[in-house]
């Protein structure tokens, strides 16, 4: 398909205001860390708090501790979708559990009159299902399995982070070429 070494690996995380783009959740928080030749490049991050212009229900803020008061000041999305639009370019997308967060993207594409991405993209969820006997398999679980040295949760930026680290861990355990076979091409 391509020369995977050559790649940008994209780690992508949200925080929504909930787990149904279709039944209006939207994006509160963006975070995106590149890993090339296998090495996280941090000065290339991409993080941002969104303002959706609806509430986040108090249920969901308990989990990833993001209040209506905390993005009121952000930008909204029809501001932050085209910048990160640009930012991903034609990266290789790397997340955990990829098609709801590709979802949303989707959501967001169409919100901002855009059209939605394209690019080749990574499930560190399907990957680990496959590889792992056994789970439990989120992000919290593994990284703490791996000892990935992650200590928060639930937030973009440190779930990013997570998903890079364990991607990192992936291509030493599993190979680039191994990994390859994980990889689809959004909206296909």
């Amino acid at each position: 398909m391509f020369d995977m070494e050559e790649r940008v690996f994209l780690a992508v995380d949200f925080e929504t205001t909930g787990l149904k783009p279709e039944m209006g959740d939207r994006i509160i928080e963006i975070a995106a860390i590149p890993v090339y030749e296998k090495k996280i490049k941090f000065k290339y991050s991409f993080h941002t708090l969104v303002n959706p212009n609806i509430f986040i229900p108090a249920e969901v803020s308990r989990f990833h501790k993001l209040n209506n008061k905390d993005i009121s000041h952000a930008p909204p999305l029809i501001e932050v979708f085209p910048r990160f639009k640009d930012y991903i370019d034609d990266s290789i997308i790397v997340s955990h559990n990829a098609k709801m967060d590709l979802r949303f993207l989707d959501i967001a594409a169409k919100e901002s009159g855009m059209f939605s991405i394209s690019n080749y993209y990574l499930d560190t969820l399907e990957v680990s299902k496959y590889f792992l006997s056994q789970g439990p398999y989120n992000l919290e679980y593994l990284s703490k399995k791996f000892n990935l040295g992650i200590k928060h949760f639930h937030r973009a930026w440190d779930d990013a982070l997570a998903t890079a680290k364990l991607f990192q861990k992936y291509i030493n355990l599993f190979t680039f070429k191994a990994l390859a076979n994980f990889i689809k091409k959004w909206g296909e």
